[in-house]
């Protein structure tokens, strides 16, 4: 295969993946971008990214600040200072425990605590409503404890999955 081949079927898996990446919450750019520091045999500079995908500087520079907060990739020295390389975190199973750790846990505890303090304050309720704000409750409880527990390893209760989906439906 040539490697205008190659590369033309890099960029396709570059755009593959960032439609994947958009559907989880994501901007697209950030699957592209991540999909081509991956792949790449040496640290890559956001000059040869924003080659690479037709697009600006300013959302590669975004996108890359954006990536080594969830430690997808971080920032490694190629010897030019004002230009640095990045490279991957190949350690794909800690690049999702990041993130779930870092966004899904925190958006979750959130809506736990959010709606804890809800139930608080609508005590007095019909019980119609109780019963809604209970469900969610349990729904959001479980979502956390669950996300707790997969990232320390620790198995997730089906029995609770089961009784939460019976009381959704």
């Amino acid at each position: 295969m040539t490697n205008e081949k190659v590369e033309e079927k890099k960029k396709r898996l570059a755009d593959s993946v960032g439609d994947f990446i958009r559907y989880w919450g994501f901007k697209e750019v950030h699957g592209r971008i991540w999909v081509h520091i991956y792949l790449a045999e040496n640290p890559i500079t956001a000059k040869e990214l924003t080659k690479k995908l037709g697009v600006t500087k300013g959302l590669v520079s975004t996108a890359l600040a954006e990536l080594i907060a969830y430690q997808v990739v971080e920032k490694v020295n190629v010897g030019d200072a004002r230009s640095p390389g990045y490279q991957s975190n190949t350690d794909l199973v800690q690049v999702i425990n990041n993130i779930l750790r870092n966004r899904e846990l925190k958006l979750t505890t959130r809506i736990k605590e959010d709606s804890e303090a809800l139930a608080k304050e609508m005590v007095d309720a019909d019980s119609l409503m109780l019963d809604k704000i209970n469900k969610l409750q349990d729904m959001t409880r479980f979502a956390v404890d669950s996300l707790q527990k997969l990232l320390n390893s620790k198995a997730i209760s089906t029995e609770r999955f089961i009784k939460i989906m019976r009381l959704i439906s």
